[in-house]
């Protein structure tokens, strides 16, 4: 062997190895760089969803959870499901991510997912509207559908996506088919009873014995009513308390015609009221002043509104007819009719020091000795012999225009038949204290 070959052979192997560190160290470090299936639409996908914009992230999102599960990926998924309304898949996921065992190759952000997932399905489910099917009897060979899907556990309420319209299918042997269109709207806990009909016998025609049938009965509520209501709006004498001494409880009668219409969520009922404001003698003064600022105050305003109600119902039986309401109402008040009257008073003497004493003055120091009270000073100069406040817009405290709001509204309704409701409410409103009674037709 010739000198040296050894030691030759040693230095390119010893290259060789080297060369295979090499390689073997840049295709680790170009695994790394590249990353796992679905990591770079991940971090896209969770980049756009950071911004807002799931209508670019949902794709990238699905991808990559095709390509490789991640709970921080499928949270963010379904976090963008609930953006775009689609509460069904967002549930699943949630619930998926939920029900996980956790790994040792979850990063933080997917342990950050994991825990925050059961909260976020239990919000969805509480969003996500219900239906149960109470069959009245037990029918032979009983099938149920919804949207065409055969329904085998009728015990369970079933989740359905809110506001859309799904078609309601219940059939069985002997019976009539019962079909029915049902739109819920989120959040909604909906029983719908069912019954059904043994199918009518054969039609016999003979001398005048021909059988008409009966055109269906449906119980589908009308989308738009009108009504009317009795309203009457209290201001207790607290209220009139806030600003000065005196004052008393007043009760404002009237009515109020409603139109009302349903949408998917609650209804909305546009309201044209009227109100009398009308207020007997009553002594006043603004807060912090002396006696000698008694005056009596009188009243024959008379207002109309304008409202724009936002109510929901819950029902509280399995037939509806019984539901409670709830909600709040806007609007505008104008003053057309009536003033607010102001007349200085006096104690007479030997009178106690009760403002119910008081009485009006005829005019400046008349009657004589009460100049102290009935003078011709500073604003008041000229409140006799029935004085008529100024509006807001001419410096006085006659009301003119006025806003009106009234939270919460609380109620109990009855369905009388398919078209008459009897409404009943209360509540609290910028003017006092409201209650209302009243009924509405179905169009």
């Amino acid at each position: 062997m010739r000198p040296g070959a050894g030691r030759g052979r040693a230095r390119r192997s010893r290259r060789g190895w080297l060369r295979a560190c090499v390689a073997v160290s840049l295709l680790a470090c170009s695994s790394v760089a590249l990353g796992a299936p679905g990591d770079a639409e991940g971090k896209k996908g969770l980049a756009a969803a950071k911004r807002g914009d799931c209508v670019a992230a949902v794709p990238l999102l699905e991808d990559a959870e095709l390509a490789r599960h991640r709970p921080a990926t499928a949270v963010a998924l379904a976090d963008c499901y609930v953006s775009l309304g689609d509460l069904l898949r967002a549930a699943e996921l949630f619930h998926a991510v939920a029900d996980e065992q956790p790994l040792k190759s979850w990063s933080r952000a997917d342990r950050d997912a994991a825990r925050k997932a059961p909260d976020k399905a239990r919000e969805v489910d509480e969003r996500i509207p219900t239906l149960r099917l109470r069959i009245a009897e037990a029918y032979p060979e009983l099938e149920v559908e919804i949207d065409g899907r055969p329904v085998t556990d009728l015990d369970t309420p079933m989740q359905l996506p809110p506001d859309l319209s799904v078609a309601v299918t219940v059939r069985a042997s002997g019976r009539k088919e019962h079909r029915q269109k049902v739109v819920l709207g989120e959040g909604e806990r909906r029983v719908v009873a069912v019954r059904l009909e043994p199918k009518g016998s054969p039609v016999v025609e003979g001398p005048d014995t021909a059988e008409t049938p009966r055109p269906a009965r449906t119980e589908k509520a009308p989308k738009n009513w009108i009504g009317g209501r009795f309203r009457g709006i209290t201001v207790p004498q607290f209220v009139m308390n806030f600003f000065g001494d005196g004052g008393t409880t007043v009760f404002a009668p009237g009515g109020v015609f409603t139109f009302t219409t349903a949408t998917s969520d609650a209804d909305v009922v546009i309201g044209l009221g009227y109100a009398s404001y009308r207020m007997g003698a009553t002594p006043y003064k603004p807060k912090g002043t002396p006696p000698t600022e008694w005056e009596i105050l009188e009243s024959d305003l008379m207002a109309l509104y304008a409202t724009v109600d936002l109510i929901w119902s819950v029902p509280l039986d399995d037939a509806g007819r019984w539901s409670f309401r709830f909600g709040g109402g806007v609007g505008v008040g104008w003053t057309f009719a009536g003033d607010l009257y102001r007349t200085q008073a006096y104690l007479p003497d030997g009178a106690p020091d009760d403002p119910s004493a008081l009485v009006k003055c005829e005019g400046p120091n008349d009657p004589s000795g009460t100049y102290e009270y009935c003078n011709q000073l500073d604003k008041d100069f000229d409140h006799y012999d029935g004085f008529a406040e100024p509006s807001w817009f001419s410096g006085g405290a006659r009301p003119l225009v006025f806003p009106w709001l009234a939270f919460p509204l609380v109620g109990l309704s009855y369905r009388a038949s398919r078209t008459v409701v009897l409404d009943l409410e209360a509540g609290v409103s910028l003017t006092g204290i409201l209650g209302s009674a009243g009924i509405r037709f179905g169009l």
